[in-house]
């Protein structure tokens, strides 16, 4: 097959995948009328190119893809375990699939593939004649029925002790359905879960090996290594040490080391990939370059399977495997290989080994980063001649993957790290000398850890400095830049001009290639920019009883509460992130519990600035919140009291007022709308609110906000809402009925998750988007 038609036939099922979302004749028509327009226009156009039966056959590989991807979408099973969630007790059993790694909350985590279960969480007692073995299985057997199904298992580390893949367990605990995103931009769980067939969760308490553990398997080889490694480099060094030869997904790397990696740009140099895999091959190639093409061959095979065995099936590793077979085979026939073919054959070839590949960042930044090595390294390094040509080819590898990444990492975080592509450049040769360094150490490790320690020891200086390099990048101003989460059709656009740049030879010209480059910047950065300066926006996020706020508005933001360090770190900052905030302006402490405020200070160390800081006067305050007050004192943050009848006036359409303490009651202004905020619900302090005769009048609002509990109706009548809005799991019944007979319309963030309002929108849910789009 001729390389222009296998290219088409590549394009139209990857795009054939990715309309996978549409719903299915949506999908089919949308799909065959993108490729009758192709093989009417294109021909015409290209007439060198393919001819029009070419694209009309891709339409049919496209339509196949599209139906192959939706018929592989996983589903429970008949007899899948998360038939039976929620339980609160529970005990299974089945086969571990995968070793047990280490969450951020220190327990440890692994898929189990279940055969049986108990939904009484117990087991009956042993018949009284204790020599009939054969009762005794009865007995027990009869606990227990066949199940099916995977499950997301987290149990205490002690636990997991010698625990290995393949090996029988018993786990009791609590069985939980996986919740899905309550947040706008918030990681959804739930799908993650989903898109590797797993459909429930189990909290474990305890665990129970069944059978003894296998003595051998990749497991060994892997030990041995990142022994070797640590014991030679100490931690952090040596974990990253084992996490660049076999990457961070076959090692437990300390989160926070994660972290600034992530943070400075340098989350490629974790991730086991093409590059580890080059290494691999060019030295196997190296060593049987004496022999045959055979030789050469077998060498080189064998050591992309041991590569692969050690690192794990992930999808950076298997494009990295596959394209180097591409390579290995046409060594062997001594035909110069395509690599862009080569490159988009391997997607389409993994994509039928795994379709849901097709949603996973790891799978998508790798082929477009390879992509960008592959059509831009080399026009980079020819801009490049005033530098020295090594010092060029050094440069221009990590600008031409930043490029590729670009719109993508844009689309899907809102973020860049301005000091990213130096950091790539400083760090390539340091971790290309480490990670060579480190395969002679797992080598030798395997035969003798202490050997393979002594080699790591001699790199501990590298390793330091790469790490030290981390850390120092993030410490730069704007070290972590929040642009805005871009739209997809900035992406598309985006990428239609890269691939203008790199196919069309009337770009070839400099003063043409560098236009239209700046026109994509402009494409991707622009019109966040303009947006931002316009938008006016309130947005609800949901976490449990603890009422939070974030408006928007007139370039300023403000934020009422931060929740907890979890939340404010993993649903908070992502939020602002996307929104491309990088400045709090006002920020807002309605209480010291640390379900509420806790998070300042994660917010803080996230490179936030917070220009102005008010509370309620607390009186005497938690030592949380005494460490919170001396942080922002260090950040030369003011910080100061609202006092009972103060109004805080943030702009011409936002105003903040502290009607009462005591209980405290605020009273917010934003644009025609007046919020009232009653974050204290219980009936004592409601009575106390009824005989502050003077008070009632005050309290007259558009929207109510409050915790979910039951409100006194001389209270409901004095606010009089229009709109009632409770940040809770859940809502009184009585609650509910009552405000319904009143025709009050009612939100609460446990069923619909986050909430936002805009004067164009009006209230909009979470719910709202996440209901039409599929749960994989």
């Amino acid at each position: 097959m001729k390389s222009p038609v296998a290219l088409i036939f590549a394009l139209f099922f990857i795009a054939g995948a990715y309309a996978s979302f549409l719903a299915d004749w949506l999908g089919f028509w949308t799909i065959c009328g993108v490729g009758l327009g192709l093989s009417l226009v294109v021909p015409s156009v290209w007439r060198l190119g393919p001819k029009r039966w070419v694209y009309l056959l891709a339409t049919i590989v496209a339509v196949l893809s599209f139906f192959y991807i939706k018929m592989r979408s996983p589903q429970p099973e008949v007899n899948d375990v998360s038939k039976y969630a929620p339980l609160s007790n529970v005990i299974v059993r089945g086969e571990v699939i995968d070793a047990p790694s280490l969450t951020r909350s220190e327990r440890a985590k692994f898929l189990l593939a279940v055969k049986q279960i108990n939904t009484s969480g117990k087991i009956s007692p042993k018949p009284s004649n204790e020599n009939s073995q054969v009762a005794i299985a009865d007995a027990v057997s009869q606990d227990f029925v066949d199940a099916s199904g995977k499950l997301y298992v987290t149990v205490p580390l002690i636990e997991v002790t010698g625990l290995r893949a393949g090996q029988m367990v018993q786990l009791s605990g609590r069985l939980y359905l996986p919740s899905r995103a309550d947040n706008f931009g918030a990681f959804d769980f739930k799908a993650f879960l989903a898109r590797q067939s797993v459909f429930a969760g189990l909290s474990g308490r305890s665990l129970i090996m069944q059978g003894d553990a296998p003595s051998f398997g990749e497991w060994w080889f892997v030990s041995r290594i990142v022994r070797a490694h640590v014991m030679g480099a100490g931690v952090p060094e040596g974990s990253l040490l084992s996490s660049l030869v076999l990457g961070s997904r076959a090692v437990d790397l300390p989160s926070t080391v994660k972290d600034e990696f992530i943070q400075a740009g340098l989350a490629a140099v974790l991730a086991a990939s093409g590059f580890q895999v080059t290494l691999v091959l060019g030295a196997a190639i190296a060593l049987s370059r004496g022999g045959n093409l055979k030789q050469q061959f077998a060498l080189g095979s064998l050591s992309l399977l041991g590569y692969l065995l050690l690192t794990g099936a992930s999808p950076s590793i298997l494009r990295a495997v596959v394209m180097g077979f591409g390579s290995l085979i046409g060594l062997v026939v001594q035909r110069r290989s395509r690599p862009v073919v080569g490159l988009l054959v391997t997607a389409v070839l993994l994509l039928i080994y795994q379709p849901l590949w097709i949603w996973d960042l790891g799978f998508q930044f790798s082929f477009l980063a390879t992509f960008g090595l592959i059509t831009t390294s080399k026009a980079v390094t020819q801009r490049l001649q005033w530098l020295p040509p090594a010092i060029a080819d050094l440069v221009s590898v990590p600008i031409a993957a930043y490029i590729w990444t670009l719109p993508l990492q844009l689309l899907m975080f809102g973020k860049i790290a301005p000091y990213s592509l130096l950091a790539n450049v400083f760090t390539t040769p340091l971790v290309a000398v480490s990670t060579y360094g480190g395969i002679i150490s797992g080598i030798l490790g395997i035969v003798f850890v202490p050997l393979g320690a002594a080699i790591a020891w001699l790199l501990y200086p590298l390793l330091h400095w790469i790490v030290a390099l981390a850390q120092w990048v993030n410490t730069l101003p704007n070290a972590n830049t929040n642009v805005g989460a871009i739209a997809l059709w900035q992406m598309f656009v985006a990428y239609g001009l890269f691939l203008a740049i790199w196919l069309v030879p009337w770009f070839g010209k400099m003063q043409r290639w560098t236009i239209a480059f700046t026109l994509a910047c402009i494409i991707l950065f622009v019109p966040n920019a303009i947006a931002q300066r316009s938008l006016f926006q309130v947005t609800l996020p949901a976490f449990n009883e603890v009422p939070i706020m974030v408006i928007q508005a007139e370039n300023q933001t403000v934020l009422i509460n931060s929740g907890d360090e979890q939340f404010a770190s993993f649903t908070l900052q992502p939020f602002l992130q996307k929104s491309g905030i990088n400045r709090i302006d006002w920020a807002i402490a309605t209480d010291t519990q640390p379900d509420v405020s806790n998070g300042w200070n994660s917010l803080l160390s996230k490179s936030l600035t917070i220009n102005q800081f008010r509370d309620i006067n607390l009186g005497v305050t938690s030592k949380n919140y005494q460490n919170l007050q001396q942080s922002l004192t260090n950040a030369n943050v003011p910080i100061a009291s609202l006092k009972t009848g103060e109004t805080l006036k943030i702009s011409n359409q936002i105003e903040i007022q502290l009607l009462n303490q005591s209980p405290d009651i605020i009273k917010i202004a934003i644009g025609e709308l007046s919020w009232l905020l009653l974050s204290n619900s219980d009936a004592k302090t409601q009575q106390l609110i009824i005989n502050q005769k003077d008070l009632l009048p005050k309290l007259s609002a558009n929207i109510l906000w409050w915790t979910g509990g039951s409100i006194d109706p001389k209270i409901l009548q004095a606010i009089s809402p229009k709109i009632a809005i409770a940040s809770a799991s859940s809502v009184v019944e009585e609650m509910v009925n009552q405000l319904d007979e009143s025709k009050v319309r009612v939100f609460w963030t446990g069923r619909d998750g986050a909430i936002q309002w805009s004067p164009d929108k009006d209230f909009y849910t979470l719910r709202d988007q996440s209901d039409s789009r599929s749960p994989i």
